[in-house]
């Protein structure tokens, strides 16, 4: 995805400027009644201050309003190019893929902090276009790609906020049919997990299940293909994960016959233990494999941190791909924070390793609010533009500043409590109303209609009205 008809100027790779013939702020023109679009989403937002210093931990009063307008900048990206379907609308950009998913993680963790309910309401009006539901239908195969399970983490999270039951559903179906092929007792030649990518789409939501159900079916079965993942993948003397299989044939190594390691590959890693250990109990039998991972890999990948204080696409060969690189490196920064926060990492060791890629990662700010240098959709490192982005590498951009604003607080529990539920007031604020059937038109119809719906209301059985569901008699 690139700016349209748009110029990046840059001084030393850093973005200084947007040329754009359309418009200046880099937002193109979108029509604001089109059915599910919401003004306010496409609204350019005021852009805050965002340099920050290696030297100094920002204030959380600093951080905040940089992760709001980012956040606002992506979701106004994401909904400049509608296309209309019968339903009332699909967006280009909003998808329940993991490219789109990626973002929606970032933006929910956010929206558990700000004041601004946009988000909130942009999300759920996602999940509600989806119906909380998943892609990959047609085939068994498709069922198990962990890409399609991403945007479970979103339905969770609403869930967790709202309690509604068939927010879950269809969710809960899916991994009920995912759990006996992640848990096979025979070794199979091919994996489910087979890329390193996985291990941030499927397993976090699996151990949020069992978080969110009490049945730890759904966290044991993560846990062995999990496993099996990492004894093909897992390189103990480099400390890093190679990206699949294929990177241990000669033809996929790098210059002078090394191992390449993706360096978003392992940031994908890196978060989805961060966020899989959020969701762990503590007593769990396999927690130490986990934890011992995550510490491994970070006191490799902060050897790994290059002098402008982001990482290179090719972590072990930097120089094979010199440019500046944000997706993977938003990620590093990430968990880097997360594990000083959760007391799994050593603060005096890794925090400067953290603020150096903070104020590395806002200087790729781009003059539009999206994060720029970010790889395009790939298996392996390849060259990145300053003008390119993804909404991925923003998801990531925005869990690094959450982990940054708290690196002001105490070591946080694992797992983590908790969301804190939702008034009603800020479910009827966030959740937008379904667009009005195409033959609705005029006062008097909507009058009719609205007439209508309350009936309906009044008449249907409502199981909620009950302290629990009638049970027929034998």
């Amino acid at each position: 995805m690139q700016f349209a008809r748009s110029r990046i100027v840059s001084r030393n790779g850093v973005p200084i400027a947007l040329e754009d013939a359309d418009n200046i702020t880099g937002f193109a023109p979108v029509a604001a009644d089109v059915a599910g679009v919401e003004t306010n989403w496409l609204a350019a937002p005021k852009r805050p201050n965002t340099a920050f210093t290696a030297d100094q931990l920002p204030a959380r009063a600093a951080v905040l309003p940089v992760l709001e307008y980012v956040a606002a900048a992506q979701i106004a990206d994401m909904s400049r190019r509608p296309i209309q379907l019968s339903t009332g609308s699909n967006l280009s950009e909003i998808s329940s893929n993991w490219v789109a998913a990626t973002f929606y993680v970032g933006a929910a963790r956010l929206a558990r902090v700000s004041e601004d309910k946009n988000t909130l309401r942009f999300l759920t009006a996602t999940a509600e276009h989806y119906n909380y539901a998943f892609r990959g239908a047609r085939a068994d195969r498709a069922l198990l790609n962990a890409d399609e399970v991403a945007i479970g983490d979103l339905y969770q999270e609403l869930y967790a906020r709202r309690r509604q039951q068939g927010v879950l559903m269809p969710l809960q179906q899916r991994l009920d049919f995912m759990t006996p092929h992640l848990s096979r007792p025979q070794e199979t030649a091919s994996l489910i997990w087979w890329w390193c990518d996985a291990l941030y789409m499927a397993p976090p939501v699996l151990a949020r299940q069992s978080a969110l159900t009490g049945d730890p079916k759904y966290l044991r079965a993560m846990d062995k293909e999990w496993r099996r993942t990492a004894a093909r993948l897992w390189v103990e003397q480099d400390r890093l994960f190679l990206r699949d299989e294929r990177f241990k044939d000669a033809d996929h190594k790098g210059a002078g016959g090394k191992p390449v390691y993706w360096a978003r590959g392992n940031g994908w890693v890196m978060g989805g233990l961060a966020r899989t250990l959020e969701s762990m109990p503590a007593s769990f039998k396999g927690r130490d494999f986990y934890t011992g991972i995550f510490r491994k890999m970070a006191s490799r990948v902060a050897e790994l941190q290059q002098a402008d204080g982001l990482w290179r696409s090719d972590l072990n060969d930097p120089k094979s791909f010199p440019e500046a690189e944000t997706s993977g490196s938003a990620f590093f920064v990430y968990a880097l924070a997360w594990g000083v926060n959760h007391g799994l990492l050593d603060r005096q060791a890794y925090q400067p390793a953290v603020l150096k890629g903070w104020a590395a990662l806002n200087r790729h700010v781009l003059p539009n609010g999206l994060i720029g240098a970010a790889q395009k959709t790939g298996d392996r490192p390849v060259p990145t533009s300053a003008d390119d982005v993804g909404p991925y590498a923003t998801g990531a951009y925005l869990l690094a500043g959450l982990e940054v604003m708290d690196l002001h607080g105490p070591v946080q529990a694992l797992p983590e409590p908790a969301v804190a539920r939702d008034d009603e007031a800020t479910i009827l604020a966030t959740t937008p109303q379904p667009v009005l059937p195409r033959t609705v038109i005029g006062e008097a119809e909507k009058a009719r209609r609205e007439q209508e719906m309350r009936a309906t209301r009044a008449l249907a059985y409502d199981p909620a009205a009950l302290k629990q569901p009638a049970r027929s008699q034998p």
